[in-house]
């Protein structure tokens, strides 16, 4: 007869449940704030090509 394998057991939850809601609303709040970055830098790279169509001259 083979031997099989064992099965591997789950790791332990360690973190509390609260503690995990606190991580996540804090992911939730991250995200949000690189999103209005990333959109505000959006619009200023439009605003720049629209003023300055054939150079990158007058961002720098």
């Amino acid at each position: 007869m083979m031997p099989t394998k064992s099965l591997r057991k789950p790791a332990p939850h360690n973190a509390a449940p609260a503690e995990s809601e606190e991580v996540t609303e804090c992911a939730l709040q991250l995200r949000k704030i690189g999103d209005k970055l990333n959109l505000r830098q959006r619009i200023l790279n439009l605003i720049a090509k629209l003023f300055c169509p054939g150079t990158q001259e007058c961002l720098e």
